[in-house]
């Protein structure tokens, strides 16, 4: 079984959630643990990357929209960002593509 990773990285004018691995019910506190410190300290605008995430269930985009209705709440954004394969079919496949800001892949070092 592969887990869930989170890396953060803060950037001037958002902060970034880099997930790899798989996004389902045992992982999603992880992801909510990332986000957290991705987003303390009154940080309002946050990216997922998720071009390392192979998996993502029900549950993983349920976790998803939670935490964008939570940054859009505090007046911020959420965009997910290199999203592709299972993920994008998952996303496809649920009609919840539109529920989401997706920008498109980012050269590196963005």
């Amino acid at each position: 079984m592969m887990t869930l990773a989170a890396r953060v990285t803060q950037k001037p004018d958002r902060s970034v959630v880099a997930l790899s691995g798989e996004l389902d019910l045992a992982s999603v506190s992880d992801l909510a643990e990332a986000v957290g410190v991705a987003m303390g300290g009154g940080r309002r605008n946050l990216v997922v990357d998720v071009a390392q995430l192979r998996f993502c269930d029900s549950e993983g985009l349920e976790a998803l929209l939670r935490i964008q209705a939570d940054v859009a709440s505090g007046g911020g954004t959420m965009t997910l960002t290199h999203v592709h394969g299972r993920v994008q079919r998952v996303m496809e496949l649920t009609g919840l593509g539109q529920a989401f800001t997706i920008i498109p892949e980012q050269r590196k070092g963005s």
